[in-house]
Parts: structure tokens; sequence; C-alpha cells
């Protein structure tokens, strides 16, 4: 069996674009021979084992029309048993363009699409609404999480639709450490940009404890914003910007707590990281993280979206209701089996041979 995605980008190389590296990774130690083609930018460092070409059209909106005429000749020319997956909304669409009267049909692998995204995000809306053209329309859609499946049904009625979650190697049980008598160490892990609402974090840890810090691992259009929100709530002193790391692992070794206040995750990979980590979660109570904790991940989801109740989730993460070395030992057993690279593989192989 031979698969061929085609992703919006591989750089920066975070989030969705780290999940299609270990997806096709897993694929291809599955016995599927994997190809790829990145639409724009480059090709990051490190994936020199995996058969990536680069397309390299812009990488502004005007790439979902520059990308069709080379798409068109790039996937006509692959063997017929190829399977064309198109990762995202960004990659749907020109693909489904490519491919159109070709008699040729594709995959969509869906983790772009939530309510909450849909809501803010005029784009998004926008492609949503054209990839829903009958000429345009996957053959079925391999969605993340449930959260998007139910998106995907919504939007496009009668639109077959599975769910399979992103593989990831599942490494040694992690304890949780005890909480010592300084400070609190609660980190965020993700780009700095409206979506991942991290001016809750900084309102959230006003409410806190003066004992309480708060470091953000990531980059954005925001990062001025939230320093200055910092600054405003008297939290300059509490708080640490460390910019975009290349690995989280040594920061989440000294975390006492993630907080994650993201209005929409498709999947939540910085929440499964924290959980092998050996660190619990306090989250907003929002489709696909509801998937992931308790069940995945220890901690707590907030009873609603505020601030307030962020920092009561928080507080119970990291006190009386810090969740137990056994809660994290059935966690891990559940990712183990959930995100297992080897059973993820196996699904993609049955529901794309369909």
């Amino acid at each position: 069996m031979r698969l061929h995605f085609v992703l919006p980008q591989l750089e920066p190389c975070y989030g969705m674009e780290r999940a299609a590296v270990l997806l096709m990774r897993s694929l291809r130690a599955s016995g599927v021979e994997v190809s790829a083609t990145v639409l724009s930018r480059g090709v990051p460092p490190g994936v020199d084992d995996l058969a990536v070409e680069r397309l390299g059209v812009s990488s502004r909106l005007t790439r979902l029309v520059e990308a069709v005429a080379p798409l068109r000749r790039r996937l006509r020319a692959l063997p017929a048993e190829t399977v064309v997956v198109s990762s995202g909304l960004w990659a749907t669409v020109p693909v489904g363009a490519a491919l159109a009267g070709s008699g040729r049909d594709f995959v969509a692998w869906e983790h772009s699409v939530l309510p909450a995204r849909l809501a803010v995000d005029r784009r998004v809306r926008v492609l949503a609404r054209v990839a829903r053209t009958a000429a345009l329309r996957p053959r079925l859609v391999v969605a993340v999480s449930e959260g998007v499946a139910r998106t995907v049904r919504g939007l496009a009625p009668g639109q077959p639709v599975t769910t399979i979650p992103n593989p990831l190697p599942v490494g040694e049980f992690v304890p949780p450490r005890p909480i010592g008598a300084g400070d609190v160490r609660l980190v965020t892990t993700g780009a700095l940009r409206p979506l991942k609402n991290h001016g809750y974090a900084l309102a959230a840890l006003a409410l806190l404890p003066e004992r309480y810090r708060l470091t953000l691992a990531g980059d954005g259009e925001e990062r001025d914003l939230l320093a200055g929100r910092a600054r405003e709530l008297g939290l300059a002193r509490r708080v640490r910007f460390l910019g975009r790391i290349p690995d989280v692992g040594e920061l989440l070794a000294e975390a006492d707590a993630l907080v994650h206040p993201s209005r929409a995750e498709t999947f939540g990979l910085s929440l499964i990281e924290a959980a092998g980590a050996g660190v619990p979660v306090a989250a907003l109570p929002v489709p696909a993280l509801d998937e992931l904790v308790p069940t995945l991940v220890p901690g707590a989801l907030a009873v609603e979206s505020t601030p307030r109740a962020l920092a009561d989730a928080v507080l119970a993460v990291t006190g009386e209701q810090r969740p137990s070395r056994a809660d994290f030992e059935k966690a891990w057993r559940a990712r183990s089996a959930a995100l297992d690279p080897v059973e993820v593989s196996r699904r993609w192989v049955e529901a794309t041979s369909r």
C-alpha cells in the first residue's frame, strides 16, 4: 500500500506538522510506502528519512490557487494505487481542485475545524464552505478527535468520517512529583496567538497565591500584548516568557502543572506531552480536550471558560485533588493502547483501503 500526503507546510515542525511526521514514520514502520508533497516553506532538518518534496508556493492565502496546477501534475503522475491524503483545509481545497475531473479521489486528514475556530477565523469558515463543494469533497475524512469529527459531520452532512487519533510513542512511565513548599511552577506551551488564549492564563495567575509562577514557552503575534498585560496585572515578577524552544522536555521536568487556556484544540498534543512527563493539566472545557482529561491525561477541566474557573482548576491539580500515581498509571496504560503507533497505523490502513 502507498499513501502520498499533501501538507500545507512542515516548518516550523510543531503541533500538526510534528504529528504528520510521526504519522508518516509510523505508517512506514508498518510496511506502508509513504511520500509527501509540502506546499509552502521548507523541509526541516531531521526528516531526511522521509520522501518529502517541496512545491515551493507562497504561504499566503493565494497558495490555494497557486498550488493547483503543479499539484495536478504531481498527483496525477502518481501510480494509480496510491492513496492521496490531504492534511487540513489548507491542503484539502487545492488537492480537491487538482484532482477534479481526473477520476481519482482522495482522503482528507482533518485537524483544523472546530466550532470555536470557525467562529473566530474567517479564512477557515470560507475554506470550510468551499470544501463542501461536491467536486472537491474527499471520499473519506479521517478526524484526529471526535470533536473534529462532529464538526465535519455538521458542516458536510453525509460525508463519511472516521476518527483516528494521532500516533504518539508512549515512553516509560513517569510518576507525578510532589509539590514543594516553595514556588508552584506553572507552564504553558504553544504559540502566542489569539485562539490559544494565553491572556486567560495570566488572568488566572492573578487570582492565585503569590507563590504561583508562570512560564510561557512559545512565540507569536501576541507576545508583546501578553507581556504588557502581565505588567498591567502586576505579574511581571511572576511571569517568564521563554520564546520558542526546540524541546519542552526540560521545562516539563521542572513543572508542577501545565495550564492550557486554549479556546479550541483539535487534538491536544501538548497535554499528552505533559502527561508523559508526570505533569497534571488544568485546561478549559473545550472539544477534544474533554476526550483527553482525565482518561488519557491526568488533570482537571475548568467548570466553565472563565479565568476564575481556570484558576480553580489549577488549585485542584496543585492541591489536595492533585492526581495520584495511580491516576497517572491508569492514564499511561490508556495512552499506550489508544496512541500506539502500530495500532494507529493499522486503523489508517484499514480505513483507507475500503
